[in-house]
């Protein structure tokens, strides 16, 4: 078996005993840091799209890779993309499946890996959330970009986020610093915003004050467990 068929088995089996943990649940909806968490991660992500030119979505062609159940792709077109512009692709079938039903008029296919199935210099906009660092492969994770890259247009623009430091507590996934970033997309442009409040510390002082974690993010930005990236070609 090729290694990138490989971290693809390897990946469907960790997020198939994650399900059945019960762990997703402190990322449910209605958690109070969960939605601090992504009111600041959007705020953070609209911000880079602007700063990049890219006020206007309708126009724009994006491809979101490991899309989970559509959530980023749908909140782009609340942001005014165009829905038939929009396209996600994912390992997991149950999330593929779900994606389909929440937002049919998004296209949404279930990967088997690399390559991606869409022809060179096709997206405007290409995207990956928390998906480099489920790759434990470091040679799998070139090939990933490789193709992100691919079917980038050459004025288009990569968004990533993603773990910065790696987690010993979860053997599953590996931080992906500025260096990877750099590793990973050679020759590119590339800015960088750490984001995120470190979970563990996020969580009770929302409980006792969002503000507060809003400060301490804002304030402490070694506290802060993710990075966003934007990158363009040179």
């Amino acid at each position: 078996m090729s290694r990138y068929l490989h971290e693809v088995t390897r990946i469907r089996d960790v997020y198939a005993r994650r399900d059945a943990s019960g762990k997703n649940r402190l990322y449910g909806w209605n958690r109070p840091d969960e939605l601090l968490s992504q009111y600041l991660l959007r705020s953070a992500a609209a911000k880079a799209l602007t700063q990049n030119g890219l006020e206007d979505l309708s126009g724009i062609d994006c491809l979101d890779v490991g899309c989970g159940t559509g959530g980023w792709l749908r909140l782009l077109m609340e942001w005014g993309a165009t829905p038939s512009r929009l396209h996600g692709v994912d390992l997991l079938p149950d999330r593929i499946e779900k994606a389909r039903l929440v937002s049919p008029q998004i296209e949404f296919s279930v990967s088997n890996g690399w390559p991606l199935h869409f022809g060179d210099a096709t997206m405007d906009l290409v995207s990956a959330n928390t998906v480099f660092s489920s790759i434990l492969d470091a040679e799998a994770r070139v090939m990933l970009a490789k193709e992100m890259v691919r079917v980038l247009r050459p004025s288009g623009l990569l968004l990533i986020y993603d773990f910065r430091i790696s987690d010993p507590r979860n053997r599953d996934t590996v931080g992906i610093g500025t260096n990877e970033i750099r590793r990973l997309f050679p020759g590119m442009d590339v800015k960088f915003k750490t984001v995120s409040l470190a979970p563990p510390l996020q969580r009770p002082l929302v409980k006792w004050s969002p503000l507060l974690a809003h400060a301490v993010e804002a304030l402490m930005p070694v506290l802060r467990t993710h990075v966003l990236c934007t990158l363009r070609n040179r």
